[in-house]
């Protein structure tokens, strides 16, 4: 679990440096098993997809959010999907 907010983080501070620079286009797959556990930062409890989508809102980034993707996926600079925090199959 520790590993996976590390690798969260740095994903989250690439985008924050790279949106200061310019305007990225981010897109958010929500295609989790809506699992949801809880949130000792914000005492809330979310899915893997509302937990990526919070931390974007946090930090002012502009996203794009859907269970479908879209049929063209060259408008974005980024997609990030989550596969949920674990996967019962």
């Amino acid at each position: 679990m520790r590993k996976s907010y590390t690798l969260l983080s740095m994903i989250l501070a690439v985008l924050a440096l790279a949106g200061a620079a310019q305007a990225i286009q981010v897109f958010v797959w929500k295609h989790d098993n809506n699992l949801a556990v809880r949130d000792a930062v914000y005492g809330a409890t979310y899915t893997a997809t509302q937990s990526v989508i919070r931390a974007l809102q946090d930090l002012r980034i502009p996203y794009d959010s859907s269970s479908v993707l879209p049929e063209d996926m060259s408008r974005y600079d980024v997609v990030i999907t989550c596969l949920s925090f674990y996967c019962p199959g």
